[in-house]
């Protein structure tokens, strides 16, 4: 269904980079944008207040800003990089639908909770879910070895026979595995599982400030390990529909928009119900005004 979605989105689409992400599971295109118009990016993002929500996980703090439509109205360099057309065919085309992915600023604090020495499970090989899903990263900075790397196997992305069977016996004890995640259906991989996923097993992406990443996240990944007290900040977005839809759906503008409302509704109501418990919901909303 991912494949049929896929190929009606395909027009438009460079052919190196609809081969790249079949054969591998990602795009990567390096010095992005215009040298002058990443600057001026980067220094709006910087300088921009706004509400932060934060989600703890392990010894990582990690911060994102809604770019919501009003938001956006806010940060027009923002809005030009994503309202770009060619951009735009390409995210749908990775999704494998219409609308747009939710997109934020994100900035990922590593080793920021020195006393939690539980590790984050993000940095545990793994895989999102047992659909094709799209995650994008147009880096801030430069990622290097310190703060943490992306880390995909290429080729696992592909439902060959061994991925298949793999995924069937994980499928099989999943619900009682001790991973709380794996029992929620995002598999964690071992190192050799890893090797056979997929070619050449786990890379590494050490790039430069300005470079845009997509990845198919049905495909082995991780969070690279950092140094405490290091941090990687991005424009980041996700995208994840209904697996089993035989068309590529709506991508009109009110849909696009009104996925953000549903969004900040859903997190009030998660932040009611911890209220309520005296807890704090798992992405709630911090004093700090920016990443």
């Amino acid at each position: 269904m991912s494949r049929l979605r896929m190929a009606m989105l395909a027009p438009g689409v460079p052919r190196v980079d609809r081969q790249q992400f079949q054969q591998y599971g990602y795009v990567l295109k390096e010095s992005y944008l215009p040298e002058s118009q990443f600057l001026a990016l980067v220094r709006a993002v910087r300088e921009y207040e706004g509400e932060i929500r934060e989600c703890c996980q392990g010894d990582t703090n990690t911060h994102r800003i809604l770019l919501a439509p009003e938001v956006l109205e806010q940060l027009p360099q923002v809005k030009a990089v994503l309202g770009d057309s060619a951009l735009k065919r390409l995210f749908r085309y990775c999704a494998g639908h219409a609308r747009l992915p939710i997109c934020h600023i994100e900035n990922v604090h590593n080793g920021s909770r020195k006393n939690d020495t539980v590790r984050d499970p993000q940095k545990n090989l793994h895989v999102d879910t047992f659909q094709p899903t799209m995650k994008f990263w147009l880096y801030l900075e430069d990622v290097t070895d310190e703060n943490g790397p992306f880390v995909f196997v290429p080729g696992s992305n592909r439902p060959h026979r061994e991925r298949m069977k793999w995924e069937y016996q994980m499928s099989l004890r999943a619900r009682e595995h001790a991973d709380r995640y794996t029992a929620r259906g995002s598999f964690r991989v071992s190192q050799e599982e890893a090797e056979r996923l997929g070619e050449g097993g786990p890379r590494p992406f050490r790039v430069a400030a300005n470079t845009l990443l997509i990845a198919n996240t049905f495909g082995v990944h991780a969070r690279g390990n950092a140094e405490p007290g290091s941090s990687r900040l991005a424009l980041w977005g996700m995208s994840r529909t209904n697996p089993f839809l035989p068309l590529p759906g709506l991508g009109f503008e009110y849909f696009n928009r009104l996925q953000y409302r549903v969004l900040q509704r859903m997190r009030r109501q998660e932040d009611a119900r911890s209220a309520a418990k005296g807890k704090q919901s798992s992405w709630h909303v911090i004093e700090q005004k920016r990443v």
